[in-house]
């Protein structure tokens, strides 16, 4: 029994909600259909799995839509003059530069994370505007962004081979490293962090920096898709990966989250929006019950933990 309460939560209600969605939906179960769910899902995760890391710190991220807008609009304007590998490495280091300054506004200078990164979110998506004049701009003609999407091994394509990576990698830095545990104690209590000898603002940068990192390949999956330089590339990520992160059951009070948590959270948002647009709803509908989804995906987990705590409370 104790084995089944350390699964989280959400895993059987994403379990649930597959079985439902593959029996009741029609088109869910074919091919074309999940290879376009694992599509939405590779981006969707990285930004999740960034977002972990800063709610673990007890921060949060609003700028990453702006993020992959600014790797969009670096990568297409530096394309033809340094390729499509060299445009891709400078628009990383924009969105790691982002990365610092958020980081370091947060970490160093104990600003608010809400307020930094929603004035970063706002001054970026500003700057992107002005660097493409508001309108997006198309790759040079000789310049090949596609590469990236269109390059797959052992039947699968390199964007999800990059998110099961990531996965991989932020499982094992969270769980196995001295970064990741430093993390969770700081996020936990940052005041007993610091009189344990944690160096607490160099790790809260670490965990933005890592973010950025995360959110970069992300912005690269999406401008090889696009092939062009979109200002208003995804306005909505944050506020899907953090969603997603709640829905797993990363608390956002910080100190406690994994990478799978951010994968079942991740899985269970594509689901359910695959689904509705499958069922061909209304789109006021399909916010209205993709809002009931996330709410009761959080109700759940809450439920869960107070029954934990009450099972102790007794035991004890």
């Amino acid at each position: 029994m104790q084995r089944f309460d350390r699964v989280p939560p959400a895993l059987w209600i994403g379990v649930a909600l597959l079985v439902v969605c593959w029996v009741a939906v029609p088109r869910f179960g074919t091919v074309s259909n999940l290879a376009n769910l694992s599509r939405v899902a590779s981006i969707l995760l990285l930004a999740a799995l960034g977002q972990t890391l800063v709610i673990i710190v007890r921060g949060i991220d609003f700028s990453i839509g702006s993020a992959v807008a600014l790797f969009s609009v670096t990568a297409v304007m530096t394309g033809a003059q340094y390729g499509t590998g060299g445009a891709f490495a400078l628009a990383a280091l924009a969105v790691l530069a982002l990365g610092l300054v958020n980081g370091v506004l947060i970490g160093v200078m104990q600003a608010p994370p809400f307020l930094v990164t929603l004035g970063s979110m706002i001054a970026v998506h500003g700057l992107c505007g002005a660097m493409v004049g508001g309108m997006p701009l198309d790759a040079p003609p000789d310049i090949d962004f596609s590469t990236l999407v269109q390059t797959s091994w052992l039947g699968m394509s390199a964007p999800l081979w990059l998110a099961l990576g990531s996965f991989v990698l932020v499982g094992i830095t969270l769980r196995f490293t001295r970064f990741g545990r430093e993390c969770f104690a700081l996020g936990s209590n940052e005041a007993a962090a610091r009189l344990a000898g944690i160096p607490v603002r160099r790790r809260v940068v670490g965990a933005y920096l890592f973010n950025a990192l995360l959110v970069a390949a992300a912005g690269a999956v999406l401008t090889s898709r696009l092939g062009s330089g979109q200002p208003n590339l995804y306005p909505g990520l944050p506020f899907e990966a953090i969603a997603a992160c709640a829905i797993g059951g990363v608390p956002l009070a910080g100190g406690k989250g994994s990478a799978l948590h951010a994968l079942i959270g991740v899985l269970i948002l594509t689901i359910v929006v695959n689904a509705l647009v499958l069922l061909n709803l209304p789109s006021l509908v399909q916010n209205m019950l993709l809002g009931i989804v996330i709410v009761g995906a959080v109700l759940a987990r809450q439920t869960g933990m107070n029954g934990r705590r009450l099972r102790v409370s007794r035991a004890g």
